[in-house]
Formats: C-alpha cells, structure tokens, sequence
C-alpha cells in the first residue's frame, strides 16, 4: 500500500464513523517528519486534500478528458500540484542559513471518484554538520493558516539537546527551533 494511500486510511480510522459532511473533515491534513542526521535533512511531508468537495473538484479539474478516470499524464500534472501545495511554506534553515531542499520522491495516493486525494512527499538537504552545537529551524504550514502542522522528529548520529513536546505543532507564527550537537 503507497504511502499516501495509508495517510488517507488512518485519517478515515482517525475520524470515526461521524456522519454527514463532517466525516470528510480531518484534524491534521499535513504532517512533517523531520529527520536529522550529520550528513543530511530529511523532510517527509504528507499531504491530504482535507475536503471530499475539494478532492472531488480536483480530480475533476485535473481529469482534462473528462473520462472519469485520470491518465498518467494527468495523475503526474495533479501529483506535481498536491507537491507544490505541500512544500509552498516549507524552509528549512541551519545556523541561521536557508537549506536547499532538493525533492526526492513524490507519491499520489491512488484517486478515485470520491476518494481524498493525498500526496507523500520527501525533501532533502545534504549538509555536513561540525562537531559542535548547531540550530535547526523547520518553518512551515498549511495553506490555511488557521490549521497546525504536527511533526516528528528523527536523529541520527546528533543529539537534539531541545525538549520537544510530546507533538510539536507548526504554525504560521510558530515554527520549530531545534538545539542539537554532533
């Protein structure tokens, strides 16, 4: 099962058997991982397109050919827009120094006709971290701003000398601040 497509179950799980327009509702609809090592930045962004009416509208603005079911080349044109829509407020800073986040996969959870269209995503940053301390800050949000984004946090190889809350939530106003050592 694609990564995306699991995203999409454990947000049904998440929301329970409510009715109406309410069940299409998700708390979380993009979440980072963040994972830190001394020689890279790993970023995984997993993005869900919180409404059935928004999934819906996309899938039918994307299927051009309006056969009901999207080609190849449309599920790459609405995988690389879910990707953009994902990473459109990440940065990723080291020492006070913006990362270049190259992308290294991007998965589309696979669409149906009314199903919630996800995409898992991953961005890294090589880097070679000095013995030392060092500050790493994660930015990022949602498209709407009113919506937190909740993290995970990974090391290897560094130690992360910040207490982190059992889960850090980003917000338009409140990104993440790490302390770490190598």
């Amino acid at each position: 099962m694609d990564r995306a497509r699991a995203v999409v179950l454990l947000c049904a799980l998440l929301l329970g058997p409510s009715g109406g327009a309410q069940a299409h509702k998700v708390q979380y609809p993009k979440t980072d991982a963040l994972d830190i090592s001394a020689q890279r930045i790993t970023v995984h962004i997993e993005y869900l397109v919180a409404s059935a009416e928004e999934s819906g509208l996309l899938y039918r603005l994307f299927d051009r050919d309006h056969s009901g079911v999207l080609s190849a080349a449309e599920r790459l044109a609405l995988r690389e827009h879910l990707s953009r829509l994902a990473a459109a407020f990440l940065v990723v800073t080291l020492d006070g120094k913006a990362l270049p986040l190259a992308r290294t996969g991007a998965e589309l959870g696979t669409p149906g006709r009314g199903d919630l269209l996800a995409v898992s995503l991953t961005l890294l940053a090589p880097v070679e971290l000095t013995t030392g301390p060092h500050t790493l800050r994660l930015l990022d949000r949602h498209k709407d701003r009113l919506l937190a984004v909740p993290v995970r946090v990974s090391t290897a190889g560094v130690q992360l000398t910040t207490r982190l809350p059992p889960l850090p939530l980003l917000t338009a106003d409140q990104p993440l601040t790490l302390e770490l050592v190598k």
